[in-house]
């Protein structure tokens, strides 16, 4: 024995069991071979002069330590106490390896041939046709065990390190059937048997045999395409040779050798054309979504991405897998050429949302937004100056541009959140500039900035301050367009209302009095206005529960209409999302109409206008949105708690 791998204590120990073959070594044996050993090579190796005096005590204060690093194992018995190397095995089954490709003809390792019987805790046994699939997709890593490969019908077990099924238990399995191939005349044979299942291929069919019994490489890399002849070649292949053995009486070496090759080829085989499928149904599946995000309404939020589908109705998601989708998105998000944004760019709402949209898309977006929001802008703006104007009154939104400006903003702001975050997005700016930029140029008509600002809100509505006056004015009766006559009823109104306001300051002595009857008023009205919710709140559910429900069974009927999620965490979280805009609109237009009345209808008002809220409009079906929100709405009225708001 030739130590030239250095002289420490676990290196002696490994080539004294490899020299001697055996996994287990006598400690008394083991003190009493070393002692001799290095006094003999002490002259000629200094790193054994170490271990020839005093050698027992040395190695007993070195054995604790590798039992420790679980590199040896110590146990006693009746003949003394005896080191056990679990690293043995390994190192018998890396040589039997090393010699594999010498070894063609013969069937891969095994207990039987390698004389070894593997400790329980060290070998794991899988099935060649439900196990092995899982192993190539998922090679194992870290402290490997050793795998006893079980074929089937049980005609063969092979030992196998758990590194090889990455990629090496392919190739020698290649190198097997090469070798079978090329004995007795079995190309040509095969060849000849191959030839009906691949009529006007027989060319492709010859060239792939030949690749095989010259480059066996090559053959793997065809095999991990997958291409439209390589896949059904290596099937046919595998097939034929199975049959050809199989009806052999008797196995020879070499037979099953062959054998465990053409089945390990045949799971190899399969994997990689299911990889490809999966690839190429994957790329689909993203070209889909990328033609999802292409269309209106441009902006979609992560849970709009999870639930995209197909022509065909099929969800993408399950088409690639999350973590693709997760990676897709943090791509298209980070990555861009140089002075250019990302091909996907986030949005971010006021109120925490985060929406996807396709850098070619924002501006679309933008117009699109400004277009529907325009109407009810307008609309709102107008009615709100037709009263003011009706009753002889003004703000300065009318006449000042920057007042005007901050009305707008705030409208904006109250009924298109969306838009507003849009507008203010730095990323705006940039694609506008990009844009500009570009070959093609922007459209002056589609400008949004004039030197470096953003234009006036006014402009970007189309609802000049001016136009937006003389329009209302046209609405009023024609004594309004005459201004001495309505600066007169103005300035008699302004000091009737002073008058009103002198007449209604309470004397000292009736101050008490009259706090307590506005104290008993202010009571009598609340519970008037509590009845008065109840009886909106009854009314409503007398009105939409159909026979045999209940409020509650049938709000979660309706709940699972509109609210289709998969995901648990996120079907409560959007569930919770829509009862919590419900709650805080319905509060605040309560505190808002304390003196007018709450009617049925303008509960029925108020979900149409949740359900049309940029929030909600994105949800399925909306019908059944609006009816749950209409009883929620009915829940909270019948709260004591509300009733008292």
């Amino acid at each position: 024995m030739v130590m030239d791998q250095g002289a420490d204590l676990y290196t002696i120990l490994r080539l004294y069991a490899t020299k001697y073959k055996t996994p287990t070594i006598g400690v008394a044996t083991f003190i009493s071979f070393l002692e001799k050993y290095a006094k003999h090579y002490a002259q000629e190796r200094e790193d054994l002069a170490f271990w020839a005096v005093d050698t027992g005590r040395k190695i007993w204060a070195e054995l604790p330590k590798l039992a420790e690093e679980g590199k040896i194992k110590l146990h006693t018995d009746e003949k003394g106490t005896l080191i056990t190397i679990p690293q043995f095995y390994l190192d018998v089954l890396q040589q039997a390896y090393k010699r594999i490709e010498d070894t063609s003809e013969l069937p891969l390792p095994d207990e039987g041939s390698l004389q070894i019987k593997l400790p329980p805790d060290m070998l794991k046994t899988v099935n060649l046709e439900i196990d092995l699939p899982l192993l190539v997709a998922n090679p194992p890593v870290g402290p490997l065990p050793v795998y006893k490969l079980v074929f089937p019908e049980s005609f063969a077990t092979a030992l196998i390190p758990g590194a090889f099924f990455a990629r090496r238990l392919l190739e020698i399995a290649l190198l097997k059937l090469r070798h079978y191939l090329r004995n007795h005349n079995n190309k040509e044979y095969i060849q000849h048997k191959l030839a009906p299942a691949f009529m006007g291929k027989e060319s492709l069919l010859k060239d792939a045999l030949n690749q095989l019994m010259i480059r066996p490489l090559d053959a793997l890399r065809e095999m991990e395409r997958a291409g439209d002849f390589s896949f059904p070649f290596w099937a046919y292949l595998t097939s034929q040779v199975k049959n050809d053995i199989k009806k052999k009486n008797d196995f020879l070496p070499e037979d099953i050798a062959a054998l465990e090759a053409a089945y390990i080829i045949d799971v190899y085989n399969n994997y990689y054309k299911g990889k490809v499928t999966r690839q190429k149904e994957a790329e689909n599946a993203f070209r889909n979504l990328e033609n999802q995000l292409d269309k209106p309404p441009y902006c979609y939020t992560l849970d709009d991405i999870i639930r995209f589908t197909d022509s065909k109705g099929v969800p993408l998601l399950g088409q690639y897998s999350q973590e693709a989708l997760e990676e897709y998105l943090k791509r298209k998000t980070t990555h861009a050429e140089k002075d250019s944004l990302p091909e996907l760019l986030i949005v971010h709402g006021a109120s925490g949302e985060k929406w996807f949209v396709k850098k070619s898309k924002l501006l679309p977006l933008c117009f699109k937004l400004l277009g529907e929001a325009r109407p009810r802008i307008r609309n709102t703006l107008s009615q709100r100056w037709f009263k003011l104007l009706k009753e002889y009154q003004e703000e300065p939104a009318m006449y000042d541009p920057e007042a005007y400006e901050a009305e707008l903003w705030d409208i904006t702001q109250r009924l298109y959140p969306t838009l507003v975050s849009v507008l203010k997005d730095p990323q705006l700016y940039l694609v506008h500039e990009e844009l500009e930029r570009s070959e093609k140029g922007l459209p002056e008509q589609t400008r949004l900035f004039y030197k470096g600002a953003l234009v006036p809100l006014s402009e970007l509505l189309l609802l000049r301050q001016k136009d937006l006056l003389a329009d209302v004015r046209m609405l009023l009766p024609f004594w309004y367009s005459i201004p001495m006559l309505v600066a007169l009823i103005s300035f008699f109104k302004r000091k009737k209302s002073k008058a009103k306001n002198r007449q209604s300051v309470p004397s000292s002595a009736d101050t008490d009095m009259e706090k307590e009857e506005a104290h008993q008023e202010r009571t009598v009205k609340k519970h008037d206005r509590s009845r008065e919710l109840r009886n909106v709140a009854e009314t409503t559910k007398t009105r939409l529960i159909p026979p045999g429900y209940t409020l509650d069974s049938y709000m979660d009927s309706l709940l699972e209409k509109w609210n289709r999620l998969i995901n648990p965490q996120a079907k409560e979280n959007l569930t919770e999302d829509v009862r919590a805009l419900t709650r805080d609109y319905l509060r605040k237009t309560i505190r808002s109409l304390r003196h007018a009345p709450f009617t049925q209808e303008r509960l029925n008002t108020l979900a149409e206008t949740l359900v049309d809220s940029p929030a909600l409009q994105k949800i399925p079906n909306r019908d059944a949105l609006k009816i749950y929100i209409q009883l929620y709405m009915a829940k909270l009225l019948l709260e004591e708690s509300f009733g008292k708001i």
